[in-house]
């Protein structure tokens, strides 16, 4: 079943035109990646998408639902974090989540669930004021769970943040897929950022999708570099011997015992090789594809 499907889907405003021809479609259970530059139009496709926004031309199904005409069914089955999410600067965590469990006739059981996944637990008592910039966005994210929604719109959660906040909303975000049995589209221009979740692909660049399906098949079509994660006991030392294979794009040390490879397709058979032959590597796993060689790749060829 499709969570969403939008067909040349349009929006301008006034003579501005944000989404132009945007076609796309979301499997239910997937993580979606919406990416592309400032201004490409994938916050007025979020919005379009609530129904907060009636659609110049084209069709969209959200949940099997028209947002414009079923906006509040569509909005009481999904959960939205934007990009700067604002509370009341007086109020408590417990208290603003306690509202917005009360507006979709949510039981305690709900916001209790809802700290626990953010990791807010020890904040429920706090007032806003007090939460650090990370934390505002975890509070986002717990109003957003509420209720277990089917879909979750994620608004390029980690901008603005630094780089230890940012580092806690991603692993939070592989906490959520792992928890909810919900359908994520996550809305970013930071690429590396999404490598580790997203199952699927959807590029906007000025208003027009230009290419989206599985990472996998569009790896394939566009030859982009692939990610792989390598186990070993001596990293420095494998690193040294991968670094020497022509199409080996980059060797990153993590930690004291793994690796970060990145490889072009045409090499991946001879890295493959040299590591199932290696005294060194211990494990190998494919990750995904490298999405910033992939979006580029697929906007260079539009």
């Amino acid at each position: 079943m499709l969570a969403a499907e939008a067909r040349s889907l349009a929006k301008k405003f006034g003579r501005t035109v944000a989404v132009r021809d945007a076609t796309f479609t979301v499997e239910e259970g997937e993580a979606a990646a919406l990416v592309g530059p400032n201004g490409a139009g994938k916050t007025t496709t979020l919005k379009l998408m609530l129904g907060l926004l009636k659609p110049d031309k084209g069709s969209l199904r959200v949940l099997g639902l028209d947002p414009w005409r079923n906006g509040r069914e569509v909005r009481m089955q999904v959960g939205v974090l934007h990009e700067k999410p604002v509370f009341p600067e007086w109020a408590k965590v417990e208290s603003i989540l306690s509202y917005v469990a009360s507006l979709k006739k949510l039981d305690k059981t709900h916001i209790d669930r809802a700290l626990r996944l953010s990791g807010l637990e020890p904040y429920r008592s706090s007032k806003v004021k007090h939460l650090s910039r990370g934390y505002l966005q975890r509070l986002g994210v717990a109003a957003a769970i509420l209720g277990e929604p089917k879909l979750l719109l994620l608004d390029e959660p980690t901008a603005n943040l630094d780089p230890l906040a940012r580092a806690e909303i991603i692993q939070l975000r592989k906490v959520l897929k792992e928890e909810l049995d919900t359908t994520m589209i996550i809305s970013s221009h930071i690429l590396p950022e999404l490598e580790q979740i997203c199952d699927s692909l959807v590029i906007i660049s000025r208003g027009v999708t230009i290419c989206s399906g599985r990472v996998s098949e569009l790896a394939t079509k566009y030859a982009a570099s692939i990610l792989y994660e390598v186990k070993t006991a001596d990293p420095r030392a494998l690193a040294s011997q991968l670094i020497r294979i022509r199409g080996v794009k980059l060797v990153e040390v993590v930690g004291s015992s793994q690796l970060r490879v990145k490889v072009a397709p045409e090499a991946k058979a001879k890295l493959l090789s040299l590591l199932e032959n290696s005294n060194l590597a211990t494990e190998v796993k494919a990750k995904s594809a490298d999405l910033y060689s992939l979006y580029e790749l697929a906007l260079a060829e539009h």
